[in-house]
């Protein structure tokens, strides 16, 4: 009930968010605004973002009759860091890290087991570069792109050794961003095209691993951001992410199967304060992940497995920059 209530509230967000800024000024700016979906560093700047967030997914398993298996919970403590250098006003790169730790869960009728995993997750490195720039155009043009190597291995838990966080494979992506950006609100729309690359996790029981075809997956954006005064702002976005259906093989066993992820759309809100005008930024937020089923499909149809999923974060941002 409380889940829902939330919900509720981030939809009204999106709707009030709106309509709130309908009622200011409109005039065209090509600020620089530290808390805006659509800041870039200027020449010379270094942008940092620290973050903590924590992620709660539960779920429930089935076989291929619909019959309930069992229920599922998986938790995740993120504390990540970003940071930014401006190479010219329009030109930036950046590099990333996050170290996780949390818990997985699987009750049936019967029986409750639970895993632990902590670990570094793969770097992030990446490039803005803004085509379009606000302050002499209509629009704000972003073409960027982030590639994490494939750095840090990955292994599932077992009741005596923690599991890991990374994904055990390499990623890139790329993708564009329109921007417009007013004295009182900012709409910004960005499409993502992610190439996942092969991945293998250390199975820590057995020895084997279990391998993972790469795959391209896509991801549409819409971000706002309405100012009520110069210190205070809000922010409600919206995304649609598609996730794939890449082959996995145990190579162990040799099973293989087609995990059809399923795809999920996240709503989420923030809430910002410039500690220091444009120079240090807090936020906290929240964020609502629907997701569709997900389903293994094994060459027998008897194995099958469908999974349900709910997933809701909880973040706190510190954003700043040096000159």
């Amino acid at each position: 009930m409380a889940m829902r209530s939330i919900v509720c509230l981030s939809l009204a967000a999106a709707v009030a968010v709106p309509l709130y800024a309908h009622a200011q000024e409109f005039t065209p700016t090509g600020d620089r605004i530290l808390s805006d979906p659509t800041y870039l560093p200027l020449h010379g700047q270094i942008y940092g973002q620290s973050g903590y967030s924590y992620e709660r997914t539960n779920g429930a398993i089935f076989d291929s009759t619909g019959a309930y298996i069992a229920s599922t919970r998986n938790t995740l403590n993120a504390f990540g860091q970003d940071f930014a250098y401006g190479i010219t006003d329009a030109l930036s790169v950046n590099l990333g890290i996050a170290y996780g730790f949390g818990t997985a869960s699987n009750a049936s009728s019967t029986t409750v087991n639970a895993t632990n995993r902590e670990g570094f997750e793969n770097p992030t490195f990446g490039a803005t570069y803004r085509v379009l720039d606000q302050r002499t155009h209509p629009l704000s043009f972003d073409i960027f792109g982030d590639y994490s190597p494939d750095a840090i291995a990955s292994r599932s838990a077992s009741p005596t050794q923690d599991g890991a966080v990374a994904r055990g494979g390499g990623e890139g992506d790329f993708g564009f961003a329109l921007g417009r950006e007013t004295h009182a609100f900012t709409i910004r729309g960005a499409f993502t095209d992610r190439y996942l690359g092969g991945s293998s996790t250390l199975n820590s029981t057995t020895g084997t691993s279990t391998d993972t075809a790469s795959y391209w997956v896509q991801s549409l954006s819409v971000q706002t951001q309405a100012r009520f005064t110069p210190r205070l702002s809000a922010n409600v976005a919206y995304a649609y992410n598609f996730q794939g259906s890449p082959n996995v093989v145990d190579t162990g066993s040799g099973v293989v199967f087609a995990d059809h992820i399923g795809n999920n759309q996240d709503i989420n809100a923030s809430l910002n304060y410039h500690i220091i005008p444009n120079r240090l930024v807090g936020s906290v937020g929240y964020q609502h992940t629907f997701y569709d089923d997900r389903n293994e499909i094994f060459a027998d149809p008897v194995d099958d497995i469908l999974q349900t999923r709910s997933g809701n974060t909880y973040s706190a941002t510190l954003r700043y920059v040096f000159r």
